[in-house]
């Protein structure tokens, strides 16, 4: 029968574990695509080959799928002899394709500044460092908060994909639960209700987060 709680308690620990890694994956990928996707928002920002670079990493990395940016790295890595772990393999092909999109966040959060607040703040001799850190990042923070969370969000559910790669992660353990115990429903139930648990904590950090810039403003 579905709903086994005595097997639900014995699965628990196991997945708790694999939250973890979960956890730590999701948080090292959110954490250097928000430096990462900055560093391409002002390049894609810029004239030349420079821009057409970070736009061109942009394109590629948005429209092809996570699994096969994860295999390409880590068997092409190997491939070249110096392969890298499943956990960094990951971890790279994540920060790969979720700086293309934490950089468009960016640039829609720049964007959306009007320019009459940039002419007015060099009309008051501010320099740009100063423009940029007074008027412009305040806004643009508290603007790109909302698409962040969704994006961390999404970063939390893609983490089930490094499975494929044999990061002991919650998927990869659930899938092991399955192959000892055929119990498939209640093994991706409890999966589910990891995940959602995870999501809920990164969705009501981002609503705070929101309120403490709206409110600062």
């Amino acid at each position: 029968m579905p709903f086994d709680l005595n097997f639900l308690a014995r699965l628990l620990p196991a997945l708790l574990e694999g939250a973890e890694v979960t956890v730590e994956l999701a948080v090292l990928t959110i954490a250097i695509c928000l430096v990462w996707g900055f560093v391409v928002a002002l390049a894609q920002a810029t004239r030349g080959p420079l821009g057409w670079l970070a736009g061109g990493y942009i394109q590629i990395v948005r429209n092809t799928p996570l699994l096969i940016q994860m295999y390409l790295v880590y068997f092409g890595f190997s491939m070249g002899g110096f392969g890298l772990s499943g956990f960094a393999s990951g971890l790279l092909a994540l920060c790969m394709q979720n700086g293309g999109y934490v950089a468009e966040i960016y640039r829609g959060g720049l964007q959306s500044v009007s320019p009459r607040q940039y002419e007015a703040g060099r009309a008051l001799g501010m320099r740009r460092w100063t423009l940029y850190t007074t008027v412009v990042l305040p806004q643009v923070i508290a603007r790109i908060i909302p698409p962040m969370t969704n994006q961390s969000i999404s970063i939390i559910k893609d983490t089930s994909q490094v499975a494929a790669i044999a990061v002991m992660e919650i998927m990869k353990i659930s899938e092991v639960w399955v192959e000892t115990s055929a119990n498939t429903y209640d093994v991706f139930l409890g999966a589910a209700l990891i995940y959602l648990a995870l999501t809920s904590a990164a969705s009501l950090a981002g609503r705070l987060c929101e309120r403490r810039f709206t409110f600062a403003q």
